[in-house]
């Protein structure tokens, strides 16, 4: 169970992305689909090394809510 808890599942998600690209582009002979994938797995590399990207921090802005949002979604009725 420690070995699961320590595996990056978004380091794995990437990483077969980019695998299954480069194997397809090599079936197809797809040069710009071996490219994406390599592309894709050398970001991946480096995303994780130094924690980049979403899943490993902040992945967009997201503002913070005004007040008078706030009084707006407390005021509403149900149904």
């Amino acid at each position: 169970m420690r070995f699961v808890r320590r595996i990056d599942w978004i380091l794995v998600f990437r990483l077969s992305l980019s695998a299954l690209l480069i194997i397809s582009g090599y079936m197809k002979a797809a040069n710009p689909d071996i490219l994406f994938g390599s592309a894709l797995a050398i970001y991946s590399i480096l995303a994780y090394r130094f924690q980049w990207g979403c899943g490993y921090g902040n992945c967009t802005y997201t503002p913070p809510v005004s007040e008078a949002s706030k009084n707006h979604l407390d005021q509403t009725t149900p149904l």
